[in-house]
């Protein structure tokens, strides 16, 4: 222990110390340090002799990181074609006046700023990788981020995100770093071509049993002021002092749609002024394009450009106010049938141009009485999740970049094994109205919508969009007669309320979104009721929950027919009621699945998916549309 002692002020025996026991007290041990003191002996001499080279090197490595750039160069397009997420020709032609590119095109025009630059390569998809999973996290949120990503194959939401950025930058990569150059048969002017769909590899089966499996292992907070059944009684999701409602008693219980309307829009908009110090009533443009990272994405940005909205301001708050009303109602049917109320008299109340009206049915008709042109139909458009890109380009314009979410249908065609994929569709019931009252203002009417959200509410909801071709609308449908639009409505306000009863129940994550049906689902449940046909696609709910859908209208009927008799609500409302509830029971039990897909739903399968798509953005969709088609007509052959 002396000489250990003695040599104390060293470097090494600074190390054996620290050691303590257990090198010292027996044979082995010294054995132990002796080999150690051998292995690690010429590293430490290494790293001695070389530390100023190591941190030499060090600094390099760090310079050449902050150098690793990307460049646009237009010209680039001509030998290094890439395809992702492309657009229909057809489309791009239908609409000349808009400046539009595919996803793919961008990324033919990048290329490194330093080509030759072997160690830029190596850092580009790394660091392209580590900055696009920030990206996906940052921009899908907390909602998105635990709600759509653990459905494409993971239970954790960074193992996730890690997967896709690590998809993603290598294609991007690779489509930066491809240099397009001559291929083997010496032919110079050959394009090289870099295709993928940018797409989810899962079908809808997969991606519905990570919804199912996501549901098991969430839960939501079951307060008071979280469950669906309340915010539906509040009458939407929004709370905190933006919300209409602000739960203390100051919402009338009776409003009076020709007084109080004016007045609760003119409230909101002194409360936007005074929490976010700037307010135009007559705005339409979307929050500022933010650049996602002018070094490696230059020109792209997150957002739409200078797009603007179908509506302004003011008539978004105005829709959001009439929502409100309508949902409000709607929760009338689940008082007056759990008997919270025993009066029509305690219910909440809009009076419109003399009429009290407790249903949303009512309050439809009544604006029909006084003037007002009223369409109901079901339409679908295309859905990017939020996640808009364009790219600024050097005068100041924008160039936009349509976007979706691809997955597989499932179906394959045999010949080539290829896949038959769909774009991800929003779909609810329209409700377009235009009058003295509701939508007064501006050249479109109203638009509200009636869906499951993934906000956690089904309800109607208010439905100014952006104003872009490729955010154009399809109908599902003929616009409904009158008798089946207020028959539309009441229905609408049962599927509400047993929608809400199921999520709060169970304690459904994002208020039964994804299990109980995406938003098109709810909305067609109605339409296949109304028409005993549907023209949507897809159709995602699973037989699990499609179950609980039926018991609960089932016990919904029950409860509407224990009040006949009890003057709690004329007998022939309630029959009107009873009467949709079934028709909604009929149409759940009935509802066509494209989760499961045989020889003999190719048909059906075929002609929906035509109807949902007539309008063809993407490049994929028009080829889906051959192919279902073709496939379709050899099932007809062997089914006769």
């Amino acid at each position: 222990m002396s000489t250990i002692s003695s040599a104390s002020s060293s470097p090494l025996s600074a190390l054996i110390a620290s050691f303590g026991g257990l090198f010292s007290g027996s044979t082995s041990n010294l054995v132990i340090l002796s080999t150690f003191l051998c292995l690690s002996a010429p590293i430490a001499f290494y790293l001695y002799r070389y530390r100023s080279n190591i941190k030499e090197k060090v600094k390099e490595i760090e310079k050449n990181v902050s150098r690793v750039r990307v460049v646009r160069n237009k010209d680039a397009v001509k030998k290094n074609r890439v395809v992702c997420m492309e657009l229909d020709p057809n489309f791009v032609k239908a609409n000349p006046e808009w400046k539009m590119m595919s996803f793919g095109e961008y990324l033919s025009q990048l290329e490194p700023a330093e080509p030759d630059n072997a160690f830029n390569q190596i850092f580009l998809q790394k660091e392209l990788n580590i900055f696009i999973g920030k990206f996906l996290l940052d921009n899908m949120g907390r909602t998105y981020g635990a709600a759509l990503l653990p459905l494409m194959g993971a239970g954790s939401v960074a193992a996730s995100i890690a997967g896709i950025s690590s998809a993603v930058s290598k294609f991007v990569a690779k489509s930066i770093l491809e240099d397009g150059g001559a291929s083997g048969d010496g032919d110079n002017n050959e394009e090289k071509t870099i295709h993928d769909a940018m797409s989810f590899d899962l079908s809808l089966m997969e991606l519905i049993s990570f919804v199912n499996l996501h549901q098991k292992v969430n839960t939501i907070d079951d307060t008071k002021t979280s469950t669906p059944l309340n915010r539906l009684r509040l009458g939407e999701n929004l709370d905190g002092d933006l919300a209409y409602d602000l739960d203390d008693g100051s919402f009338p219980t009776t409003f009076d749609l020709d007084n109080d309307f004016i007045n609760y829009v003119t409230m909101m908009e002194e409360r936007i002024l005074q929490k976010e110090g700037k307010y135009d009533p007559n705005d339409r443009s979307f929050p500022s394009s933010v650049p996602i990272n002018e070094r490696l994405l230059p020109g792209l940005h997150l957002g739409k450009g200078d797009l603007q909205y179908t509506h302004t301001k003011r008539e978004g708050i105005e829709h959001r106010l009439f929502c409100v009303l309508l949902n409000k109602l709607c929760h009338n049917y689940h008082k007056l049938a759990s008997q919270q109320v025993t009066k029509v008299e305690d219910c909440f109340r809009v009076k419109c141009s003399g009429q009290s009206c407790i249903f949303p049915e009512e309050l439809i008709q009544a604006l029909i009485d006084c003037g007002h042109t009223v369409e109901v139909c079901p339409r679908v458009i295309l859905s990017n999740f939020g996640m808009q890109l364009c790219v600024k380009e050097d005068d100041d314009s924008f160039t936009y970049i349509p976007t979706t979410l691809i997955m597989r249908t499932g179906i394959e065609r045999t010949a080539d094994s290829k896949p038959v994929y769909f774009c991800s569709p929003h779909g609810g019931l329209d409700l377009n109205i235009k009058g003295p009252l509701i939508g007064r203002t501006g050249t479109r009417p109203c638009w509200i919508q009636f869906y499951v959200s993934i906000g956690g509410l089904t309800c109607f909801h208010p439905d100014e969009d952006q104003d872009a071709p490729w955010a154009a609308k399809t109908s599902l449908a003929d616009v409904y007669s009158h008798d089946d639009a207020i028959r539309a409505i009441r229905m609408c306000a049962v599927v509400a309320v047993v929608f809400s009863r199921i999520a709060t129940d169970l304690k459904l994550p994002f208020g039964g979104y994804g299990v109980l049906g995406m938003c098109n689902d709810s909305a067609t449940l109605i339409d296949f009721a109304l028409r005993g046909k549907t023209m949507s696609y897809p159709l995602l709910s699973t037989g699990r929950y499609l179950i609980h859908i039926i018991s609960y209208l089932s016990k919904l009927k029950d409860e509407f027919m224990a009040l006949r008799g009890r003057r709690t609500l004329e007998d022939e409302k309630l029959d009107l009621v009873v009467l949709d509830t079934k028709s909604l029971i009929k149409s759940t039990s009935r509802m066509p699945s494209d989760l499961h897909i045989s020889p003999s739903s190719l048909i059906d399968t075929s002609a929906r998916y035509d109807s949902s798509y007539s309008l063809s953005v993407f490049r994929c969709i028009s080829d889906a549309k051959v192919m279902l088609r073709e496939m379709a007509d050899v099932a007809r052959e062997q089914l006769q």
